[in-house]
């Protein structure tokens, strides 16, 4: 499960790097990051239905900070939501209708199974804690319009060949409690579905949407469960050879964002946009190339962190403070 979050912090780090000055005049918004910087030991993971980021430090760190997740508005003021117990390990998280849910687990062996759920209220104050036990690995979880929880991961839970699990799940009432399994079908040629590494989810009222890719090409697709544990494969046409691939959803669609070997100068970042419904290919966009690290797609635009190395003295920023910067899509 670390491996996963690992790889969004390892991807919002990387992204943390060069800018791109004649991208300028695309931002049009630029913010510090309140009680943030790019040395926290947060990384960037799901966004909600307002465009707010969601931070995760998945990791305690020396000094007594804890494990935790981190709600950044798009005003840069930001709102923390802090487990009890500091050195677990979060597996999953999902905005609410009420603040914000959290799914960890203690990494002992005794306890092998038990997942532990948190309730948050919008201020980040713990409001419930329950444990339940799956028989599956959690990568990913998300609250329904009706208050169900729809809870992915892959079976069997200690697999440690990627090949030979089985992606699928859970459906959980409002109570924290397994009311219905469910397991993704092979492809028609045999292939395992799997979610994408970045295992971002939306909600609407079909329910809970992600992405899945299946076979070496990758082939993709968005999956979308529903209360009753309904699994439905909606097939996408993507493009092929790109070095790079990542998924942003936003109402009645998701995002593809890709980019092709790198050049000198480097390649366009290019985002096709696909009807959640019908998988129509809306259009592609490009998003400029400003070495931040994306955040939320916002339709015409796209947030992203960034440091402070590069801007103007006069805003007397130090080096590692954290910018929510939002740029324009073309």
């Amino acid at each position: 499960m670390k491996s996963r979050f690992s790889l969004v912090i390892a991807i919002a780090v990387a992204g943390l790097g060069a800018v791109y000055p004649s991208s300028g005049q695309q931002i049009t918004s630029d913010i510090e990051v309140s009680g943030a910087s790019t040395k926290d030991g947060y990384g960037n993971s799901n966004c909600d239905e307002d465009g707010e980021l969601y931070r995760i430090r998945m990791n305690a760190r020396p000094g007594g900070e804890p494990v935790s997740v981190m709600r950044v508005a798009k005003d840069g003021s930001t709102v923390l939501f802090t487990i009890p117990q500091p050195d677990w390990g979060i597996q999953a998280i999902s905005p609410s209708a009420d603040g914000l849910i959290v799914a960890a687990n203690s990494g002992d062996g005794a306890e092998r199974g038990l997942t532990h759920i948190y309730h948050f209220d919008l201020q980040g104050s713990l409001q419930s804690q329950r444990t339940v036990t799956l028989d599956f690995q959690l990568v990913a979880m998300a609250e329904t319009k009706s208050g169900m929880t729809i809870a992915v991961g892959y079976r069997p839970r200690l697999e440690m060949n990627k090949e030979a699990r089985t992606y699928g799940g859970a459906v959980l009432n409002a109570a924290d409690k397994v009311v219905k399994p469910f397991e993704f079908q092979p492809t028609t040629e045999g292939e395992r579905w799997k979610v994408v590494s970045t295992h971002r989810m939306w909600v609407d009222e079909h329910g809970v949407s992600f992405a899945v890719q299946s076979g070496d090409a990758p082939n993709y697709a968005i999956a979308t469960i529903d209360d009753s544990g309904g699994v439905a494969i909606l097939p996408l046409k993507t493009v092929n050879g790109a070095r790079h691939h990542d998924w942003f959803f936003a109402k009645g669609v998701a995002a593809e964002l890709y980019q092709f070997a790198e050049g000198a100068p480097p390649r366009p970042v290019k985002i096709d946009v696909f009807d959640l419904v019908t998988g129509k290919n809306l259009g592609t966009k490009t998003r400029p190339n400003v070495g931040f690290a994306d955040a939320c797609y916002l339709g015409d635009e796209m947030s992203m962190t960034a440091h402070s190395a590069h801007v103007e003295k006069s805003r007397g920023l130090s080096p590692d403070a954290l910018r929510l910067v939002t740029v324009r899509l073309e």
